[in-house]
């Protein structure tokens, strides 16, 4: 069989196949190549074609020199006392120590070395170096020395404070905050010597005080700020900060004035300054600027210092004997406002409340749920109240009064409780809205407060606005009389800002017979307004009197109506300017009217 194949290979067309020679020769390099070529002398024969291929043989065979320690064949480990060691059982080795090296800098602890070494002539100059880690070194030696060697410092106080407070305002915020925390320390350690220097030190340390744009320099330096009231004299203190702060453009930095003014103020006391007429003289004006301002948190500072100082019980003849009639005026309208709206402890919610920001701006307040049975009672009134027979809505009202005796923040929370006994003013059955308005009358006490701070009843004042000068107009004396004293125990008892914009509105909206009533009793809540928000009185209050000169009024009521509204903010914002903003609204013919109405 295998003769037959072969013979079968021989026969066909494919060409022979011949052997190999190989060639050697050595290089002048000592290595020895071998190189192969086809024997065509000699074919292959069929018995040789199972032979190995020489010609991989053509690289380059190199000799090495044996190396030295190697081991052909993979040993067992074997311990000192000759026994095998099982796998994955080394010997142990003692461990090799790695050398110890010295840090290559070593930072400088001035608080461990001797302060005899250092000198404020070496700190100064040390700070007065371009590089920032100088002035770092130059400040922590004066730390240092206002501990260790206090007379030094306070012998240059001047051209101490003068260096760091240059360093304060270094763009290096490294340098900068570690300026701020020096000067608390040195005020800490100096106590009342620092008194020369607090003008200076308050106008740079409340600018850093009102930084929004770096959290960790401001922080710092309302600590260094607390630091040196509290270790300066009160008096001079007090005087740094109104001083440095009080007429800032900066609501952060009045904000921070307001609130150092006020721990001056408690640690000093209320018998001090009411006692003594220079200081109360100087501090009165401040706290009302303060009472009176735009930011809340300034606002909110400056009644607390009011708070505190009525808190005495001299107050009112130390006022009368060391104050001005004008300032004792405005505080009393302040404290009776502050009292209005719920006194001191509605100040210190409001003051905790806008603390927690970094930043002045809105706050939101959080509602906490009511419980399930409370909020059940109060859903089966409104639904009382909005029932289709007037008994039951009768029953809602009875229910409405009494919840309103013992849970009034809770119905306050319910806007559409609100409203649904809101829409009961203006009922359709007579008994119904008499009712309503005799519940409304009696739920003020309880109420009037928090239509005064709550948004939710704030919103809704229009509404009781709308509806109670609705009944002016009535048919009925009952209804006419109802509405009337309504709407004078909603003046009396509403905070006159918040309620100004909704009597306005109502004023704006009434007919005829309703216009001279609501005319007279919102000139008593422009007077009422005017004594806080004199600007918002002028632009609610000015084009309804322009529009009443420019319509004409109708009757003799309407007429002595407008005159009262003219005679009224002639009197708030003065004749002259009152003529001279009618300037543009009116004509010259019924500026003339208007000068008539005012003589």
């Amino acid at each position: 069989m295998y003769s037959k194949t072969m013979s079968t290979i021989s026969s066909t067309h494919l060409p022979p196949i011949y052997a190999h020679k190989t060639h050697s020769w050595l290089k002048s390099d000592g290595r020895e190549y071998l190189w192969s070529s086809p024997n065509f002398d000699s074919p292959i024969s069929p018995a040789n074609m199972g032979k190995k291929s020489v010609s991989h043989h053509s690289l380059p065979i190199t000799s090495h020199p044996p190396l030295k320690h190697a081991v052909s064949q993979p040993q067992k480990r074997v311990n000192n006392n000759g026994t095998f060691l099982r796998s994955g059982q080394g010997q142990r080795t003692k461990s090799v120590s790695k050398p110890h090296r010295e840090p290559s800098a070593i930072s400088k602890t001035y608080s461990s070395l001797d302060s005899s070494n250092m000198s404020v002539n070496i700190a100064l100059k040390k700070m007065a170096h371009d590089e920032w880690s100088e002035k770092v070194d130059g400040l922590n030696m004066i730390s240092t020395l206002s501990e260790t060697q206090p007379k030094q410092v306070s012998d240059n106080l001047k051209e101490v404070i003068i260096a760091i407070l240059n360093e304060c305002k270094n763009l290096r915020s490294s340098v900068s905050r570690v300026a701020i925390v020096t000067i608390g320390t040195v005020a800490q350690n100096l106590n009342s010597k620092i008194d020369s220097e607090m003008e200076k030190i308050c106008v740079v340390l409340l600018n850093k005080a009102g930084d929004v744009s770096n959290a960790f320099i401001r922080d710092d330096a309302t600590d260094s700020l607390n630091k040196l009231v509290k270790a300066a004299t009160a008096g001079k203190a007090l005087q740094g900060i109104i001083v440095a702060g009080s007429k800032s453009k900066n609501n952060t930095i009045r904000a921070s004035c307001a609130n150092f003014v006020h721990d001056i103020i408690t640690i000093q006391g209320s018998s001090v300054i009411l006692n003594n007429q220079a200081a109360l003289c100087s501090v009165l004006p401040v706290l009302i600027q303060f009472a009176k301002d735009q930011s809340p948190q300034v606002r909110t500072s400056g009644k607390q210092s009011l708070c505190f100082l009525s808190k005495d019980p001299n107050f009112d003849r130390l006022m009368k004997k060391n104050a001005n009639e004008s300032d004792i005026k405005t505080v009393k309208d302040v404290l009776a406002n502050v009292e209005k709206r719920g006194g001191v402890d509605s100040l210190e919610s409001t003051a905790n409340l806008s603390g927690s920001l970094s930043r002045i701006g809105s706050t939101r307040r959080v509602q906490k749920k009511l419980p399930d049975s409370l909020q059940l009672d109060l859903d089966e009134i409104r639904t009382d109240l909005l029932a289709s027979g007037w008994e039951r809505r009768l029953a809602g009202l009875q229910r409405f009064e009494e919840m309103c005796g013992h849970a009034a923040k809770a119905v306050a929370s319910d806007t559409r409780l609100i409203e649904a006994f809101i829409s009961r003013l203006g009922d359709t059955n007579s008994k119904v809205a008499s009712y309503a308005m005799e519940t409304y009358i009696s739920t003020m006490g309880s109420m009037a407060k928090l239509y005064s701070t709550e948004a939710n009843l704030k919103a809704v004042l229009n509404q009781v606005a709308f509806a109670l000068t609705a009944h002016l107009s009535s048919k009925s004396e009952e209804h006419k009389h109802l509405a009337r004293t309504c709407i004078q125990q909603t003046i009396r008892t509403i905070e006159p800002v918040s309620l100004l914009p909704a009597m306005t509105a109502a004023t704006k909206k009434s007919n005829i017979k309703q216009r001279p009533y609501i005319t007279t009793q919102y000139c008593e809540l422009c007077k009422l307004a005017y004594k806080n928000k004199p600007k918002q009185v002028e632009v609610m209050a000015l084009p309804l009197l322009w529009d009443s000169i420019k319509n004409g009024p109708p009757d003799v009521d309407n007429k002595k109506a407008s005159q009262l509204l003219a005679k009224t903010l002639a009197k708030l914002v003065g004749e002259k300017q009152l003529l001279d903003l009618a300037t543009a609204e009116l004509d010259p013919n019924r500026k003339k009217q208007l000068d008539a109405l005012i003589r």
